[in-house]
């Protein structure tokens, strides 16, 4: 019987698939978040939900909360790696897609924290995937930066509010092989001027695979004690 229970969002690939699956591989039971489905089999459930609707909070809430009720849980994970890389200039920004992207990327991830330390009697671990959008403005990426950084600096205010074992980490993977970064790198440059550099990355296979930040996800999830909040860049 599996003793861990994880809740990781964007499973559907990427990190967030690299996550899961190796979290699976360790013997956590897993919930996974995605618009699309995604299976991995014996101890995994998925929820095909849209984060960018608040609504669909009310159907996390019943299902996570039931999952966490079945059992005496070890240890509680949450993973919000799921994320929107709106860009553009700020003018030409659609408000209804802004207001999406907060969602997902910043207010949603918020929530599942609060929902993990409200619902979980066990000690909760929290990996919030940041970016270096979080700490350095990016032309054409104000939307991104805006919201990675209220994650980053939402999440060091939640551990500073001394829940009982919580532990959170702020963790940027580097530029990973996802296909938010094949959409980023394959904008127009007079939206994203930053696109050279990334196309660059691609052209030299300077990007990283996605299983190599998820092992550092799944190390800070496994681990015991530390820092109540910390921040952790992947490793060149």
């Amino acid at each position: 019987m599996s003793d861990k229970l994880a809740l990781v969002t964007g499973t559907s690939s990427g990190i967030g698939t690299a996550v899961a699956t190796e979290l699976l591989k360790r013997g956590w039971t897993v919930v996974g978040i995605a618009r699309r489905q995604a299976k991995f089999g014996e101890r995994y459930q998925h929820l095909a939900l849209d984060l960018s609707d608040a609504s669909v909070a009310k159907k996390i809430e019943k299902e996570f909360g039931a999952k966490l009720g079945e059992r005496a849980w070890e240890r509680v994970g949450v993973v919000n790696n799921a994320a929107v890389g709106l860009s553009g200039r700020v003018q030409s920004l659609d408000v209804d897609e802004l207001a999406r992207s907060f969602v997902l990327n910043t207010a949603m991830p918020l929530w599942l924290m609060g929902l993990a330390i409200k619902k979980a009697k066990a000690p909760v671990r929290v990996v919030n995937v940041s970016s270096g959008a979080a700490v350095r403005p990016f032309p054409g990426l104000a939307a991104y930066c805006a919201a990675k950084a209220g994650l980053h600096l939402g999440g060091a205010s939640v551990a500073a509010e001394d829940a009982p074992n919580l532990h959170i980490l702020s963790y940027q993977p580097g530029v990973v092989d996802t296909e938010m970064q094949l959409s980023t790198r394959t904008k127009s440059l007079d939206d994203f001027p930053w696109g050279t550099t990334f196309r660059q990355y691609h052209a030299e296979g300077r990007l990283v695979s996605p299983d190599r930040p998820a092992a550092d996800i799944v190390q800070f999830l496994e681990a015991d004690g530390g820092e109540r909040f910390t921040e952790k860049r992947l490793a060149a």
